[in-house]
């Protein structure tokens, strides 16, 4: 399992927490990401139209794929915990 994102160092989103497949907000930045969308596409369609809506979620997929992890079920969100619990405890980090 990818534990560190495709662009950067810091993770923005994770594995879902209570299980079931897809990733989920870990950082500020990521719930940033997850407002900005809802705001756009909330307030979007009604000025842009459906368009504005679309360019959005790519935006959005595309932030969760590179700064985020492999998503999976619950057994790789516990794998996932685990790793961070293990590198925040090694010398070093």
């Amino acid at each position: 399992m990818r534990t560190t994102p495709l662009l950067g160092k810091k993770l923005w989103f994770g594995p879902r927490g209570r299980g079931g497949w897809g990733l989920s907000p870990v950082s500020w930045e990521g719930w940033a990401v997850i407002a900005g969308f809802l705001v756009v596409a909330i307030f979007g369609e009604r000025l842009a139209g459906v368009w504005s809506t679309l360019a959005a979620a790519g935006l959005l997929l595309t932030a969760c794929v590179l700064k985020g992890t492999s998503p999976g079920g619950g057994k790789k969100g516990r794998e996932f915990r685990a790793e961070l619990r293990r590198t925040r405890r090694s010398p070093g980090a």
